[in-house]
């Protein structure tokens, strides 16, 4: 049964309490918001957070709740990838399927992501190479063409959520992945919208095979996606052993961190517990 309101995350719960920790029983995590000169400990189950904001516009409730279910069955396997990373120092072939539908997901939900999507869907000629480019691995492009001409702009993103989804999901399967430990104590922080993408100045696609993609797994790991026919392979993470824990220097994880910092939304959120305090506010300017 699915409830007629439903709090939807953009973050997940599951990928949230890698960077979180127990309060009084509740799980939080110790955030810096932009604009403000104090830290937070924010709930898990609310960051994030609202009422329905994936549904469909249309169908049942089942089918409405169509995208937060299929999100939902993806996040099941994540404390399974954490714990190979732990045990194992490694991905197996279902981990890096997992990892692509997980990636997909949480850029699917991001605020930014989804603010560039509304902006392509309002623009005629941008949306249709945009219709063009998520329909290229399946036979649908008809009936998402005629569902986009009879659906209110408003509704057109939650609409097509699902479909952009598997997309991504079946792009990121063309690409490599390894995993970056953190050197030392100090560890990965992340942020309300994840998914970092370095372009290299290239948007022709939504993932260009130019892309590289970072990803904190959590406070220990951090996620690299690149794809092996890009032009620019002078990334010294390149080099580092796929589908493998690999170790970095400390001026490189520094670097790293500021880059996944500066991607965040509104949110920089830390692996470590603060208690709520003033904070000298680091210039955020990528």
């Amino acid at each position: 049964m699915h409830p007629e309101y439903q709090n939807q995350h953009r973050v997940s719960q599951v990928y949230l309490k890698q960077f979180g920790h127990i309060v009084d029983g509740e799980w939080k995590v110790s955030v810096y918001r932009l604009g403000n000169k104090m830290t937070e400990n924010l709930r898990i189950s609310e960051f994030t957070a609202d009422f329905n904001i994936f549904d469909a516009p249309y169908g049942d409730i089942e089918f409405r709740r169509n995208f937060e279910t299929q999100c939902g069955k993806v996040e099941n396997f994540y404390l399974t990838i954490i714990s190979n990373l732990q045990n194992q120092k490694q991905l197996t072939w279902k981990n890096v399927d997992v990892l692509c539908h997980f990636l997909a997901s949480l850029l699917t939900r991001s605020i930014p992501f989804t603010n560039f999507i509304q902006m392509i869907l309002r623009d005629e000629e941008a949306c249709k190479r945009f219709v063009d480019e998520i329909c290229m691995f399946n036979e649908n492009k008809d009936i998402l063409e005629e569902t986009l001409k009879i659906v209110p702009i408003d509704l057109q993103l939650n609409t097509i959520l699902g479909t952009i989804t598997a997309y991504l999901a079946e792009v990121f399967g063309y690409f490599k992945f390894l995993v970056i430990e953190k050197p030392g104590d100090i560890q990965w922080m992340t942020t309300d919208n994840p998914v970092v993408i370095d372009r290299k100045n290239n948007f022709e696609a939504l993932i260009p095979i130019e892309a590289e993609i970072y990803l904190p797994l959590s406070g220990e790991y951090c996620l690299f996606v690149f794809h092996e026919s890009a032009e620019d392979k002078s990334n010294p993470f390149r080099l580092l052993k796929e589908n493998r824990v690999n170790s970095i220097k400390a001026e490189h994880f520094e670097d790293l961190q500021k880059r996944i910092s500066w991607n965040l939304s509104k949110y920089l959120v830390m692996p470590i517990y603060l208690e709520d305090s003033e904070i000298e506010v680091p210039k955020i300017n990528p």
